[in-house]
């Protein structure tokens, strides 16, 4: 008997979990004391000294949590819009992912790519020595549009160029939403682009013709 083809259900609806821990995450903040919830932001989201100042042997009570921050930020956002946003990428690109790769890969594709925002930002404040503090699932989502250009849009490399000067763009301009301008963390967002786009064929054992997910695929 051949391979089954696989789907979505060999696992856990892995998009609709992350929509719940985050927001499960965020809806905690809410109910706690405003001083508490800046707390958590501070030691669970990603700052680049704070995390090398960390990884060089630091004593801190904070130390696990600083630690875990290269994947914790992502799980953490600004404000209920900060979330909306994020997870609405989530939904539109993750879905494709999923149905392609299936859940236990997209969940470690998914880390992956958050540690690559991660690591950009840390490449970025090398340079600038620019102290920052990020939070939100948007360089992880960036990683999954990226993987989604890698095998659904032939012209990838306009897309690609354009992704990166927006980005760009809006990192020293803001982001305008919800009436307010918002700054982004412009190079999380490229590095978890370009290292969803660069690493997702190490997930993807589908052949390209395989596509739409209908069709017959190889199994895990």
């Amino acid at each position: 008997m051949g391979d089954k083809a696989q789907t979505p259900k060999e696992f856990p609806d892995v998009r609709l979990h992350k929509l719940a821990v985050n927001a499960a995450v965020h809806g905690l903040r809410l109910l706690l004391p405003a001083n508490w919830s800046m707390e958590i932001l501070t030691v669970a989201g990603f700052s680049p000294p704070w995390f090398l100042a960390a990884a060089s042997g630091m004593e801190t009570v904070y130390l696990p949590f600083l630690l875990l921050s290269p994947i914790t930020y992502a799980f953490l956002h600004a404000d209920i819009a900060h979330l909306l946003i994020n997870m609405a990428f989530l939904l539109a690109f993750g879905t494709a992912i999923d149905q392609r790769i299936g859940g236990r890969r997209f969940l470690a594709f998914y880390l992956i790519c958050t540690l690559c925002a991660a690591a950009a930002s840390t490449v970025l404040f090398l340079f600038s020595r620019e102290l920052v503090l990020i939070v939100g699932a948007s360089g992880a989502v960036s990683g999954l549009f990226g993987a989604v250009l890698r095998f659904r849009l032939r012209r990838r490399l306009v897309a690609i160029v354009v992704f990166i000067v927006i980005n760009i763009i809006l990192g020293y301009t803001g982001f305008s939403s919800f009436g307010e301008v918002r700054a982004i963390a412009w190079d999380a967002h490229i590095g978890g682009f370009l290292g969803g786009y660069l690493l997702f064929p190490l997930f993807d054992r589908r052949p390209r013709s395989n596509w739409p997910p209908g069709n017959p695929g190889r199994g895990p």
